[in-house]
């Protein structure tokens, strides 16, 4: 069966032949339509679409008519249709459902609030619409069904909303809306006073970001922050916008935040979900193969935009493969957060964001976020649970893993902070120390595991506890032509396939996996034991530290193991660093 065919696939025919249909998606799912990169307009009601993003939220359990009996009111004949995959149970003006029938079957639904994924960088995105603009607002394709699911009245066009819909205990109120019909009836224009950033509840600016509500059936559990791909019936119906909850159940705010309009927020009935946890390079072997040679090109490059500084370069070489691997309480092993300094930053204050610039070609997903007095103190980065709108409000720090995140302090200045940045201070803390976050639901928080590496630049030393301060070593001549610098950069990375390369030799390492040996395990014990014996102030922390560099190090060659010279070579390269370091007294 073709994608062209699949376009036409219906709610009744996936129910019918569901199993046939599982199997035919595994193979096409790259060539359903993309909803992240498609205009709403040129997608029709009820169509089987794709929608790639980030669980944000999620909704109470829903409750509907699983199948329902109908009767037509001119011939007395009752038949039974199918409430899953739509939102309202659908009728004809002669036509009322059976509310008592022993037929009718009850039945829950999960309900989930999806955006695109947030500091999804341009290259990352998928670019693949499969719309044909020919098929761009046009009505409902019939059944291909081997038998359709029911026998239609022959004035389809007088189809409408039976007395009830199918979520529990809704009305629809007419009151103050003006439902608009354009685009084959796939917009709706609601008068309300919820503005769009309020629906939508992105956590950072997202261009051309999505929202939708997803509701899922086979009782898949889905984590907050947690990155899929959805392939479900896209329901655009602009009733939606206006079906509320009954009064005693929902105040208004909560029925304006949970009854967006469709053409806004438009829902979605999953009939897969694929979890986006680990990626898939085809030619991981390849790559790993050229690991040394890729990593030589990306060493170039971050030296130089480092003003020359090749110790730098290694270690935000392994900032960038650093993954945890491994949990127990507020112990996570794998994070390598790293806070460079130093930078002429008065001579050039745009450095972060220029160097930052560079990171988002590399990378999947990245944020910067500039740390001032003043963001600190107004900022909301920690999600909040909005108790009158029954949802959670996003807070920037809302990300999912992997997500690199970039601070900028140099624009930190001397102050006094609010309650509010103190809580923000010690969410960045706790981010980078545990990778863990405090999300306020008021009467309590609650912990959530996160995996977000932390590349902090700034003047001194970060005012967030960081355990890697990379005191930068400058090179005159790349600081006083650092506009060459970045041009040729870039003029580097189009050369060869270097820049896709980096790509995968960075989404392919980091999930390689390591092991270490008896062997090399004794040689590490030794030099705790040495460095223990010359200074008193070495603790458990540092060996942890360093066994994480050196296995970030083996990693970054393309090996699977530790080995003597690399352990050697990191001992080496943590030695310099620590010489750069101020003295204590």
């Amino acid at each position: 069966m073709t994608a062209t065919e699949v376009r036409n696939w219906t709610t009744e025919y996936y129910i019918i032949n569901q199993s046939s249909c599982q199997q035919i998606l595994e193979d096409i799912l790259k060539e359903i339509p993309l909803l992240n990169n498609v205009q709403l307009h040129n997608i029709k009601d009820k169509q089987l679409v794709r929608f790639q993003g980030m669980v944000q939220d999620m909704y109470d359990p829903e409750y509907y008519f699983k199948q329902y009996e109908v009767r037509n009111t001119r011939t007395g004949e009752s038949n039974i249709r199918y409430g899953i995959y739509s939102d309202i149970a659908h009728c004809l003006p002669h036509e009322e459902i059976s509310f008592e029938s022993n037929t009718n079957e009850n039945s829950e639904r999960q309900t989930y609030i999806v955006i695109s994924t947030p500091g999804l960088n341009e290259w990352a995105k998928e670019i693949n619409t499969n719309i044909e603009q020919s098929d761009a607002s046009g009505t409902d394709n019939n059944s291909i069904g081997k038998r359709s699911l029911n026998d239609r009245d022959d004035n389809e066009a007088e189809e409408m909303d039976c007395s009830e819909p199918i979520t529990k205990k809704e009305k629809v109120l007419r009151d103050n809306t003006d439902i608009n019909m354009s685009n084959g009836g796939c917009s709706a224009k609601v008068q309300s006073n919820v503005s769009e950033e309020h629906i939508l509840n992105f956590p950072i600016p997202i261009d051309g970001g999505k929202a939708c509500i997803v509701k899922i059936y086979d009782g898949t559990n889905l984590k907050l922050n947690q990155v899929v791909d959805i392939v479900g019936f896209i329901s655009l119906d602009p009733m939606l916008g206006t079906i509320r909850a009954s009064e005693d159940e929902m105040n208004e705010a909560e029925i304006n935040t949970h009854n967006p309009p469709a053409s806004l927020v438009p829902r979605l009935h999953a009939v897969k979900v694929v979890e986006l946890n680990k990626p898939q390079i085809v030619n991981a072997p390849e790559i790993i193969s050229k690991a040394q040679l890729i990593r030589g090109d990306l060493h170039i490059i971050l030296s130089q935009l480092l003003f020359g500084d090749h110790l730098a370069a290694d270690y935000l070489i392994c900032h960038l493969l650093s993954i945890i691997y491994r949990r127990k309480d507020y112990f996570c092993a794998g994070t390598f957060p790293l806070n460079i300094t130093n930078f002429p930053a008065s001579k050039l204050r745009a450095f972060p964001k220029e160097f930052y610039n560079f990171l988002t070609l590399f990378v999947k997903k990245s944020h910067f976020l500039e740390v001032t007095l003043e963001n600190l103190n107004e900022l909301a980065l920690i999600p909040k649970k909005d108790y009158e709108c029954n949802r959670l409000t996003s807070g920037i720090l809302q990300l999912s893993n992997h997500t690199h995140l970039v601070l900028d302090e140099t624009g930190l200045t001397a102050g006094e902070l609010t309650m509010t940045g103190k809580e923000n201070y010690k969410a960045l803390s706790d981010l980078l120390m545990f990778q863990k976050l405090k999300y306020d639901f008021q009467y309590y928080s609650m912990d959530y595991e996160t995996d977000l590496p932390m590349l902090i630049f700034s003047d001194v030393k970060s005012f967030i506890p960081c355990p890697m301060q990379v005191i930068l070593n400058v090179d005159a001549d790349s600081e006083n032509l650092y506009s060459q610098v970045l041009e040729a950069a870039r003029q580097y990375l189009k050369e060869d396939n270097r820049l896709t390369n980096i790509r995968q030799y960075l989404e392919t390492l980091r999930h390689t996996e390591f092991v270490f040996d008896e062997q090399i395990t004794e040689v590490v014990q030794n030099y705790f034991v040495q460095m223990r014996n010359l200074n008193k102030n070495i603790n458990a922390d540092n060996l942890h530290a360093l066994i994480v560099f050196a296995r970030l190090m083996s990693i970054s060659y393309g090996k699977t193991a530790l080995d003597t010279e690399c352990w050697n070579k990191t001992v080496q390269l943590e030695t310099e660093r620590m010489s750069r370091l101020p003295q204590r007294e």
